[in-house]
């Protein structure tokens, strides 16, 4: 029943995730209390504003400012700088959901009478899904972009559900991988256990 409880909330916390900041294309490119950052007297869609449409699970903006190096190399720069935003926002969201899962792992494992430092698996799970996140995250795509009056350009990129879950996925498969260090952590082979059965039941 404990193990039921752990996997209805940590799929709930997920949808919780993917649901915030959400709107149709058409209302965030029409967002009006949005303004430009970088001439912030003149409204800009919604999406500057993280107004994310509804089609995309995640998604992150990005931004360069005018070059003489033309909008080419604006570009690239835009869309670099919101891969690193995603990459942030992504890796954010995967430890939120592996904190539940820690937690909840930890509680039932200590009320069996098991004692685990969740801090130090918590602080490893973070070591090792930033380095997992910042190597692995992939078909992420450009969805707009805009020229700002200050002649700016902003980017937004993002993932549709499949792509989102996919990454997910193999992040997931790779911090609890049977040669994770995070294992080293715990000092009990049942909660050990049902901390890779609560990290399965994220996957899609």
């Amino acid at each position: 029943m404990k193990k039921l409880f752990i996997a209805a909330s940590l799929v709930t916390a997920l949808a919780g995730c993917q649901s915030n900041n959400h709107a149709t294309v058409e209302q965030a490119q029409n967002f009006a209390q949005c303004t430009f950052p970088d001439a912030p007297t003149v409204e800009a869609p919604g999406w500057i504003c993280d107004v994310l449409p509804t089609d995309l699970a995640a998604g992150a903006t990005g931004y360069a400012k005018k070059s003489a190096a033309g909008m080419s190399v604006m570009r690239k720069i835009a869309t670099n700088d919101a891969r690193v935003n995603l990459a942030a926002q992504f890796e954010t969201d995967v430890n939120n959901l592996f904190q539940q899962a820690v937690e909840s792992s930890v509680n039932t494992s200590s009320a069996e009478g098991v004692s685990i430092v969740d801090e130090n698996v918590q602080e490893t799970f973070e070591n090792i899904t930033k380095t997992v996140v910042t190597r692995n995250l992939t078909n992420s795509r450009v969805i707009v972009s805009q020229a700002s009056p200050a002649g700016g350009l902003y980017v937004l990129i993002g993932m549709d559900q499949a792509t989102f879950d996919s990454n997910m996925n193999n992040v997931i498969d790779q911090v609890a991988g049977e040669d994770s260090a995070l294992w080293d952590q715990f000092n009990n082979e049942q909660a050990a256990a049902d901390l890779a059965e609560a990290f399965e039941a994220l996957k899609k």
